[in-house]
């Protein structure tokens, strides 16, 4: 689990994410990207009712919690990443979706 630290806590946050982040599509997730001046990443992941049930929900944001944690010591420190499942990360295995995420990271440029 994310500790406190390392994750996006408030609406006003996400937000603002949304609003003023660079928006990045994958096949699997879509990525909201945006410079924090903490000098550490910060993540909220967001699965939608359109994704499924409330075990598929969970089961998604469990998967892309922990490529968030274990993608430390890949990424470039100071930012705000807000990540939201599609619809298609119900069909996919969990090597693809890290694939994902990586491709994601790549086209912003934070890996």
């Amino acid at each position: 689990m994310l500790k406190k630290l390392f994750r996006i806590s408030n609406s006003q946050e996400y937000n603002n994410t949304y609003k003023n982040g660079l928006k990045i599509p994958g096949k699997y997730l879509i990525a909201y990207i945006m410079i924090n001046n903490l000098g550490i990443n910060r993540f909220g992941i967001v699965a939608s009712k359109k994704v499924g049930n409330a075990v598929i929900r969970n089961r998604s944001r469990r998967r892309i919690r922990a490529i968030a944690e274990s993608s430390g010591e890949h990424l470039q420190p100071g930012y705000d990443i807000v990540i939201i499942a599609r619809q298609s990360i119900v069909a996919t295995d969990y090597n693809r979706l890290e694939k994902d995420f990586y491709t994601v990271m790549k086209k912003a440029g934070l890996c």
